[in-house]
């Protein structure tokens, strides 16, 4: 995450305390002005990694260049316009303006009434993840949102406490407020998420045991982006509603052997651990080149290969960053004699944020 603070043209406000509920407006004469600028950008995700169907996610580092960017601005009570607003750059028009339809102004709208203030706001949604990707494109809207209208009002919340909010932001996008991306979206590192409200799983403020994972310090990640698009609503159809025991025994004890492998810095343990008989099974052949860009990817030297999230974003880990190269370039060509055209990129997971 990044962090940026841009002073409009008019006296400097005074800073809020953290704690603060007060938004940091600015005093013209008579006249209450809006705060400045913050800027805040979220990263992308990879939920699921594999056997953590819905449990588990990772967020990839900033170089990686894969994220979404929110500025926002306090507007005081009784702003002669309207309360909130929000505009869009890099969706091709396809996401919703209205701020109530939004997975971003939803977001920052929650942080708003979490932290009890009155004022509004104006946000500016900078896409920079491809919709439908499956590297938690909504998840990191609402992410940044809800970080930059924290910023904004002067730090009232912490950040496990913006969860709800992010998840607010998530529900409008997927129909259900699901934590595996916008958790490290928000918290950074490879996160392990488990709803303990049995009562109402799916509420967006239910609560949530966390733990972050250390990531073993070699591990390097490759991400690939096919030129497609897959509906998580249709990923999720695609899931049958009962799947045999053995199938559970089978994903349960690779996900227990992940867990272990990231705690044992065993990245030879990742070879093994890194399967699913839950959802990818069913999600891959809805990915064109899924099957060509695997092998070949494992065949450069991949440790293990996954879908990322619902699809159609494909992630690997790897050993070092030579060999991330070759199975970039693996996977390039693998969804290229599919047909597809698609684009790889190599990198890390983002560090756990101080205060996650």
């Amino acid at each position: 995450m990044s962090v940026t603070s841009k002073s409009p043209r008019s006296p400097t406000p005074q800073t809020a305390r953290r704690g603060s509920t007060a938004p940091p407006l600015i005093g013209v004469g008579s006249v209450v002005a809006p705060g400045p600028w913050i800027s805040v950008r979220a990263p992308a995700t990879i939920a699921n990694v594999g056997p953590g169907f819905d449990v588990l996610g990772l967020a990839l580092h900033g170089s990686m260049g894969l994220g979404d960017r929110v500025s926002l601005r306090v507007l005081p009570p009784g702003w002669p316009g309207p309360r909130f607003s929000v505009t869009v750059r890099g969706d091709g028009r396809r996401l919703p303006r209205e701020p109530d339809l939004n997975v971003a102004s939803v977001a920052a709208k929650a942080v708003f009434a979490l932290a009890g203030s009155d004022a509004g706001f104006e946000l500016r949604l900078t896409k920079g993840l491809p919709l439908g990707s499956g590297l938690g494109s909504s998840a990191a809207s609402a992410a940044a949102a809800a970080l930059a209208a924290n910023e904004a009002l002067g730090h009232p919340l912490t950040l496990r406490e913006l969860i709800p909010a992010g998840r607010a932001g998530e529900a409008i996008a997927a129909g259900s407020p699901h934590p595996d991306n916008v958790v490290p979206a928000l918290l950074g590192g490879a996160q392990l998420i488990v709803d303990t409200d049995r009562s109402h799983p799916s509420r967006a403020d239910g609560s949530l045991e966390i733990v972050s994972l250390p990531v073993p310090p070699a591990l390097r990640v490759v991400v690939v982006i096919p030129e497609l698009e897959v509906r998580t609503s249709d990923a999720r159809q695609a899931i049958p509603a009962m799947i045999p025991h053995a199938d559970a025994v089978f994903s349960a004890s690779r996900l227990a052997l992940l867990v272990s492998a990231f705690y044992d810095r065993d990245l030879a343990r990742l070879r093994i651990a890194v399967d699913d008989r839950l959802h990818e099974p069913y999600r891959g052949p809805l990915i064109t080149g899924y099957g060509p860009a695997r092998a070949a990817a494992l065949a450069a030297g991949a440790l293990a290969v996954g879908i990322s999230g619902s699809g159609p974003a494909m992630f690997a880990f790897v050993e070092n960053e030579l060999v991330g190269n070759l199975v970039a370039r693996a996977f390039e060509a693998g969804f290229k004699s599919a047909g597809v055209r698609a684009r790889a990129v190599v990198g890390r997971i983002a560090s756990a944020r101080r205060g996650a």
